[in-house]
């Protein structure tokens, strides 16, 4: 899809240049034209006025390419004949287009099939004719109609190369798009296909045990309901992923960012107990953002889920949050196993995980860190992450709300 439309902007962006350049062209070969016209007709004039009794016209090389000649009407003869070097015209044949020049009603024309053209002008009994070469002047717009050609060629051959740049520079972001939804899409089925497929199998067995007390189906019944809530999870996290593509924005309003981070740091103290995490957090006062208080809540769950699932040992798992100038910093940390440049590069891909197996065990569907980037980044903020010496940091910078003139300000 993306190559046929890549093809079709080329070709759009060609035929339209072409049109263009042709219109400029045919513009710029009229112009020419009509300026040797004019200088054609600037020479006839000055034929016409030739003064054939005291000058000759080898001393003028504006007559070169003309023939000019007197007619007497009194005496049906010609007075005068002059023949430029560049006219190519036996006498016998020059005689008789004089003839038929007198005879002619029209006092501008062609003879000998637009080969010569005429002008004439009738004064005090006399028939001033002059003929200039058709084939000169058409040969003097010969070089207009080349370089116009040339340059319409080479102008559509250099903008062909161009488009093709253009097209694929242009299309970039939108092949990068298309190939994300299609992995995203493939991602998604997969994953929607192992709870689906689980659900199935335990229906399946229960079915096949008609007779069997409820009680005695309870482990294939809790494993559905487990498999149905990790679907439900999955399908929710899809939907909000979805709905940030599609442009859709939480309503806002000014949160206190400290005290949305500690309800939810106090609310995992309990988890990182019970799994023997060691867990401290140092949280500023009174920092304000503007944004969704449900997404930040989300965000800090998000990141604390993730250290709570991949912490090594006791985690030594450390929660910060500070404001620094324009913004506010929150920071989460933990001991873990080593990430590569590559895990790094592709921690916040959708579907992306270290250990796919591990992954699995611990009940995670890879988008858990895109859904937190992608809430930073609707606050105007960023999340980055780096690996130190054993421990795996996470930074979240938002800009810090500020009030002035009872406006809102970010």
């Amino acid at each position: 899809m993306i190559s046929k439309l890549r093809k079709k902007i080329i070709a759009i962006n060609v035929i339209s240049v072409c049109i263009v350049f042709f219109v400029a062209e045919v513009l710029m070969f009229a112009m020419g034209f009509n300026r040797l016209d004019d200088e054609r007709k600037a020479r006839v004039s000055m034929a016409l006025d030739f003064d054939y009794e005291n000058e000759t016209m080898d001393a003028n090389p504006i007559f070169d390419e003309m023939v000019i000649a007197v007619y007497s009407l009194e005496n049906n003869s010609i007075v005068y004949k002059g023949v430029g070097k560049d006219v190519d015209l036996n006498m016998d044949e020059l005689d008789g287009y004089i003839e038929k020049v007198v005879s002619s009603n029209v006092d501008v024309g062609w003879l000998s099939l637009l080969k010569l053209k005429y002008n004439k002008r009738t004064e005090d009994g006399l028939v001033k004719i002059v003929l200039s070469n058709g084939s000169l002047s058409r040969r003097n717009n010969a070089p207009y109609l080349i370089i116009s050609g040339g340059t319409l060629l080479i102008g559509i051959a250099c903008y062909f190369v161009i488009s093709l740049s253009l097209a694929k520079i242009a299309l970039k972001p939108v092949e990068d798009s298309w190939s994300k939804q299609r992995q995203f899409v493939a991602d998604a089925s997969h994953e929607l296909k192992t709870p689906l497929s689980v659900i199935m199998a335990n229906t399946e067995i229960i079915a096949s045990h008609q007779d069997e007390t409820v009680a005695s189906q309870m482990k294939w019944i809790e494993n559905t309901r487990a498999e149905s809530k990790r679907m439900a999870d999955l399908v929710a996290d899809l939907l909000f992923l979805a709905k940030h593509d599609d442009g859709h924005q939480a309503p806002k309003e000014v949160v206190n960012l400290s005290d949305c981070i500690e309800t939810s740091a106090l609310g995992y103290d309990a988890v990182f107990y019970e799994n023997g995490k060691e867990f401290r957090y140092e949280i500023c006062k009174n920092a304000k953002v503007y944004g969704n208080a449900g997404q930040f809540k989300q965000l800090v769950t998000i990141l604390l889920d993730n250290a709570n699932k991949y912490s090594q040992g006791k985690g030594n798992i450390y929660l910060s949050l500070v404001t620094a100038g324009k913004k506010a910093v929150l920071t989460v940390a933990n001991d873990s196993d080593e990430l590569t440049d590559e895990n790094i590069e592709h921690l916040f891909d959708r579907f992306y995980t270290v250990d796919k197996s591990r992954n699995t065990d611990k009940g995670g569907n890879g988008l858990g860190l895109s859904i937190a980037k992608t809430i930073c980044q609707n606050h105007d903020g960023d999340l980055t992450v780096s690996y130190v010496n054993g421990r795996t940091t996470f930074t979240a910078e938002l800009p810090i709300y500020k009030q002035k003139k009872d406006s809102v300000e970010k």
